[in-house]
């Protein structure tokens, strides 16, 4: 009980020390009970009372620096642009080029454009050359100066999935049938009698429409027509009309196309009849006395041409396979027949492209066709149509490189009524003497077989550097009834070139060579002994050298405008003859301006 009373007094005395700021007290025990307390418990001092005190953190304060003062000065930013397309340059509406050179050699070349337009487009282009000729020093009154005159205009108009394009041309060529050698010794005709004056003027005119469907399965097609009409100094005319349509459509991967064409011509011409069978066609006459008479005639001949096809291509490989069916209107052989084979595989994502293909055709002989080959022939010539019975060829081809492209490869070739050109004498059978001096050609037509050996190589380095050289080899077989293919050469090397200095400056060349070539004459050639034909009539057979022949031009361009150049044909000055008894022009050097505007 006392325990008890002593625990509760401890108990108040701690509570009423609690209250009070400060502790004065004074305690008496009293009693007989002894405490006894262990030594593990003993406090050593008596217990003491401390305030409490806070630590409080301390408050620092510290001035903020104060900001700088900045003047803000906003730009203006320009506005962005970006170029989806590039912009088209300035587009000059007309060029005009002019010079003189050595023989009084006159060039003009003129373009003229109305511009860019989504309704249509018309412009015009003019040509003209003429030169005084060749130096020929062989004392003879024969001119030998030349002119060529070409104008063109077209119009096109643009529709919807459509277009139509309209053009008239006309060309006039004026040349001299100067071939003549007056060191042979035979007696020709008096040249009071003859007539050395040529004079070809064609015009002409077209229309073709075309359409552009560009969904898959669509068909599009293109219509054209041309006629012309050629007339000459001895007022021979041919009159040609030529109709092409064109067909095309894709279905899946495959693009089938078909062609068909009919091309008419007539000519009326003074001469005599030089297609009778027997093989001296080179003589004005056959087997009839009307054959030898010049007198006024025509001639008409015709070829269609139907030309189905269909094209291919499964991952790397293409392929054509088709046929053409032609058929002639004047011919002892009027229906031809030609398959159409091609393929190709790229390999290396084409840096290999090896192809193969064999294809035929029948072309179509005109007296301007021959005129354009060689501008010396005779007034009145037979013509028959080329068939190109077989070219069946194979190579390899590709890209080397983006700049770099090449191609070799051999094709087998076979013509029959394949037009040879051989000097003609217009000799009189049954007098004998010669009604020319060898300067006009005639045509001999015949068979030909050749192989041809070719390799290229093209470098495009975008506009600075281009260049292109290209090696033909030709091996003659089966020439028919003839001794050599007549003025045509076995070896053909061509080179151009052309490098761009900083857009000042514009180099260029082109190269060729002509490997020797066999001609026939009907006149005696001096030093040429004759041969006999299997009639007994003499002709003379000899060979043309080879020759070399060199161009080179500098063009200055001074601004985008205008420019001036200097240009050298034949620059080595080489001396030799393209046809028989005609000597080309040597060297030729001619300078001149072009000015856009």
């Amino acid at each position: 009980m006392k325990k008890l009373i002593f625990i509760f007094t401890l108990v108040l005395t701690a509570l009423n020390v609690l209250a009070q700021d400060s502790l004065n007290y004074e305690t008496t025990f009293g009693g007989d009970r002894r405490l006894f307390l262990r030594d593990a418990n003993k406090l050593n001092v008596w217990p003491q009372t401390k305030d409490s005190v806070v630590q409080m953190t301390s408050i620092k304060y510290t001035t903020l620096p104060t900001p700088k003062s900045i003047t803000i000065v906003p730009q203006l930013i320009p506005a962005a642009k970006i170029n989806v397309d590039e912009k088209l340059p300035y587009l000059y509406k007309a060029f005009l080029k002019a010079g003189y050179g050595s023989y009084n050699t006159i060039p003009i070349d003129f373009y003229f454009m109305d511009g860019r337009s989504k309704k249509g487009s018309y412009g015009a282009h003019y040509k003209f050359l003429r030169g005084d000729g060749v130096q020929l020093n062989d004392a003879d009154s024969i001119p030998d100066r030349y002119s060529d005159n070409k104008a063109e205009v077209w119009g096109k108009w643009f529709f919807k999935k459509q277009q139509l394009v309209a053009k008239a041309d006309w060309e006039r060529n004026v040349t001299h049938f100067y071939g003549v050698d007056v060191q042979n010794n035979y007696k020709g005709p008096d040249f009071d009698k003859l007539q050395f004056n040529q004079r070809m003027n064609t015009f002409g005119g077209g229309l073709s429409f075309l359409t552009y469907q560009r969904d898959t399965g669509d068909f599009n097609y293109n219509a054209s027509t041309y006629l012309r009409q050629s007339k000459d100094y001895y007022k021979n005319t041919e009159t040609n009309f030529d109709i092409l349509l064109h067909g095309r459509t894709l279905r899946d991967s495959t693009l089938y196309s078909i062609d068909f064409g009919v091309n008419y011509n007539k000519f009326n011409f003074h001469g005599p009849l030089l297609d009778g069978t027997n093989l001296d066609i080179y003589t004005p006459y056959a087997y009839s006395a009307d054959d030898r008479q010049y007198r006024d005639r025509t001639r008409e001949n015709a070829v269609v041409k139907f030309v189905p096809t269909a094209s291919t291509h499964w991952r790397n490989l293409r392929a054509k396979v088709g046929a053409g069916i032609y058929i002639e209107g004047n011919s002892s052989s009027p229906g031809h027949f030609y398959p159409l084979l091609e393929a190709s595989y790229s390999f290396f994502k084409g840096v290999v492209v090896p192809y193969a293909g064999i294809r035929g055709s029948t072309e179509p002989t005109t007296y301007l066709s021959l005129y354009q080959d060689n501008p010396f022939i005779q007034t009145f010539p037979r013509l028959k149509n080329k068939n190109n019975k077989l070219d069946a060829y194979a190579g390899i081809g590709g890209a080397v490189s983006s700049t770099v492209s090449y191609s070799v490869g051999i094709n087998y070739y076979e013509w029959a009524n394949f037009a040879y050109f051989i000097n003609d004498s217009l000799r009189d059978i049954q007098t004998g003497t010669y009604n020319t001096w060898g300067n006009q050609f005639t045509m001999l037509y015949d068979n030909l077989n050749a192989v041809n050996f070719h390799a290229e190589l093209a470098i495009y380095a975008s506009e600075k550097w281009k260049g292109n050289v290209r090696a033909d080899y030709f091996n003659y077989t089966d020439l028919g009834s003839q001794d050599h293919a007549w003025h045509q050469p076995n070896l053909k090397l061509l080179a151009n070139a052309q490098y761009n200095l900083k857009n000042k400056f514009i180099l260029s060349t082109d190269i060729f060579y002509i490997g020797a070539r066999w001609a026939r004459s009907q006149v005696p050639v001096n030093g040429v002994e004759p041969a006999l034909d299997i009639y007994n009539k003499p002709y003379y057979q000899y060979k043309l050298k080879g020759f070399l022949d060199a161009n080179f031009r500098v063009e200055y361009r001074y601004n985008k405008r205008l420019s001036a150049w200097v240009q050298l044909n034949n620059a080595f000055a080489m001396k030799y003859q393209r046809w028989g008894a005609y000597k080309n022009q040597q060297l030729l050097a001619t300078l001149g301006a072009s000015y856009s505007f």
